[in-house]
């Protein structure tokens, strides 16, 4: 790389997606392609793949202030937001988001304890587990959206863990809003945080193996829902609604899933919940042998497999109920400024609230602008703050737990 040129990021072919500047495109042969294209298709990015790219490297966002660049066309003159009105729905948010970080805490820590147990053969005991659930519920009925957002947050680090207490998080926080009782909330997060355990009888070389299952493999690993219910039989009673969440979460529409092959009309509504819910934590999650998809990404997989996978009501629901953009997207507006999403509002699942990080010209700002889409659209130039594309926020070295974690009124 040129001396003097700004540092770029090399990333998979696979992670390209319109909208991204590619400062050098090399084959398969190490050979120089390309250099500063901008992706405005999906054809170029196919036809690269054609060509034997494997790899490519981001241009950084240009620091127009820096460097001799054109100016880009001028533009109406914006608005300038106005600070945030909390209201006492944002306020209770906020409130609660604090606790709910050491219901969290507590949780993954039960569930971490709880599946050691599974994998080192001990008896197990699902005491915290239950406790972990009542305060899980507690915390989903005080206000269901602050375990939701730390639910977002993604890391290497304890997966099984850590994606048993966001599933059990997402499938407590849905059936909430689909009316379920009191105790069936319960129920469905203890089936949540447990619906992996079985997988602790799974040799961990399969358990962590980056590549492709050979069919024996794959079939060993197909046995963990019904492993999970064997490693319960002697635990303290568990409810057969909790069950389900446990062997249903990996059964398909279509009746192609496992480990009964049952389809549509033999599937509980809690494990077509289940299948959704672990699958979005899964894909939305970073692991050691591929990269995180983004929330958009993975909700239109999901939608692909409506009425083969899963079910379109479900699909729909929890969509509604997450937002198009979930807390934690980082996205760009129209306007050509970056952020995170930190607020979906119910009802307006395309006008987040976000924190602005970059500006138009793709600059940091050195303090984040806090904007409301929904009320930004009702202005004078409110067709320009819609937002244009989601983006993988590595890409521009934003660790989005450090915005979602925090009230930023504070």
């Amino acid at each position: 790389m040129q001396e003097g040129k700004p540092r770029s990021l090399k990333v998979s072919i696979d992670e390209v997606s319109v909208g991204m500047v590619l400062q050098d495109v090399f084959n398969a042969q190490g050979k120089l392609l390309l250099s500063s294209v901008t992706i405005t298709a999906h054809d170029q990015i196919e036809a690269l793949k054609r060509q034997g790219v494997e790899y490519a490297f981001l241009a950084p966002p240009v620091n127009r202030s820096s460097q001799n660049v054109p100016p880009e066309p001028e533009q109406p003159e914006l608005p300038v937001p106005e600070a945030i009105t909390i209201t006492k729905r944002e306020d209770n948010y906020y409130k609660e988001l604090d606790r709910a970080k050491e219901v969290h805490q507590a949780t993954l820590e039960a569930a971490r304890n709880t599946l050691k147990a599974a994998r080192f053969g001990k008896q197990v005991d699902i005491t915290s587990i239950e406790l972990a659930a009542e305060e899980m519920v507690s915390s989903i009925l005080r206000n269901p959206d602050a375990l939701v957002s730390l639910a977002q947050i993604k890391g290497y680090d304890e997966y099984t863990y850590v994606h048993s207490v966001n599933v059990g998080i997402l499938i407590t926080s849905l059936v909430h809003t689909m009316g379920y009782t009191e105790e069936q909330l319960l129920e469905a997060g203890i089936g949540g945080l447990l619906h992996d355990i079985g997988k602790m009888r799974v040799p961990e070389r399969i358990l962590n193996k980056p590549g492709k299952y050979t069919s024996e493999e794959f079939s060993i690993m197909k046995r963990h829902p019904e492993n999970g219910i064997n490693i319960l039989k002697n635990a303290n009673a568990i409810s057969d609604f909790s069950k389900v969440v446990i062997i249903e979460h990996h059964e398909r529409f279509n009746g192609k899933g496992y480990p009964r092959g049952i389809s549509e009309k033999d599937i509980h509504e809690i494990g077509f919940i289940a299948a959704v819910a672990d699958v979005y934590d899964a894909m939305t999650t970073d692991r050691i042998y591929r990269p995180a998809w983004t929330p958009q990404r993975t909700l239109a997989m999901i939608f692909q497999g409506c009425d083969i996978d899963y079910s379109r009501r479900i699909v729909e629901l929890f969509t509604r109920h997450l937002g198009i953009y979930p807390v934690g997207s980082f996205v760009r507006l129209k306007t050509g400024e970056m952020g995170v999403v930190t607020r979906v509002e119910k009802g307006s699942i395309l006008t987040p609230q976000m924190l602005v990080l970059f500006d138009r010209y793709g600059n940091p700002l050195k303090k984040p602008v806090e904007y409301n889409l929904a009320e930004l659209q009702k202005t004078k130039h409110g067709d320009r703050y819609h937002i244009e594309i989601s983006l993988n926020p590595e890409h521009y070295r934003i660790k989005v737990s450090d915005y979602i974690q925090s009230n930023p009124f504070s």
